[in-house]
């Protein structure tokens, strides 16, 4: 399945809200991603085209036209955990984001809470690891820090390898939000040598832009 038709936030949302909602119409998708109903419409019409969703008439209820309303496609699936599926979510959200940092943040976040699932108290120290490893790579929660071993950043986007790392670091953050958990990423050291990163966690507020150290290369 290529990503690149939910490498965006508001599509994401349409998702996730049908994972739990099937059946919901247009204005209720608009309302599950905060958009207008006429921004809405083309971003549900773009998952049709990409057999994402399919639309489906509710049953009649009285007179007029029966309600429409859309549904997650018959064998839709989040990506297998491999590189594949986190070098195809990195490629279509960085062709939809360009150079803006915040737009591709977003993308992680949303995609974050969808691989978390429905909202409520989780073991961050499971949930976490899990919803990375659907993107391919090999995390731990150890004191306080997420821990990436064997990170896939130089082997997916070797000319930029801190996209990867940002990009992990917001699919944290949505894992976290829909955790309930409180905590929230503080900031990261950033190997793309030794394929190693690592992510601070804090229960403070986040007082500004998330902060991405990248250590020297061997060659400096």
């Amino acid at each position: 399945m290529s990503l690149d038709a939910i490498a965006d936030p508001v599509r994401l949302s349409i998702v996730r809200h049908l994972a739990d909602h099937p059946g919901a119409s247009l204005p209720e998708l608009a309302g599950a991603a905060g958009v207008h109903l006429n921004t809405a419409r083309p971003h549900a019409t773009a998952l049709e085209d990409a057999a994402v969703i399919e639309r489906e008439p509710a049953a009649p209820s009285g007179r007029g036209r029966p309600r429409l309303g859309y549904r997650l496609a018959a064998g839709w699936s989040p990506p297998t955990a491999d590189f594949r599926g986190l070098a195809e979510l990195m490629s279509a959200a960085v062709l939809r984001a360009g150079p803006d940092a915040g737009e591709l943040r977003r993308v992680g976040e949303e995609w974050g809470r969808y691989l978390q699932g429905r909202p409520g108290a989780h073991d961050v120290q499971t949930d976490v690891p899990l919803a990375l490893s659907r993107l391919g790579f090999d995390a731990r929660v150890e004191d306080g820090r997420v821990e990436l071993r064997s990170c896939p950043c130089s082997l997916v986007v070797p000319d930029r390898p801190e996209l990867v790392c940002g990009l992990a670091a917001a699919v944290v953050e949505g894992v976290l939000e829909g955790s309930g958990s409180g905590l929230t990423v503080a900031g990261g050291d950033h190997d793309p040598d030794r394929r190693r990163c690592s992510l601070e966690l804090t229960r403070t507020r986040r007082a500004g832009p998330r902060r991405t150290r990248r250590r020297a290369t061997r060659d400096a």
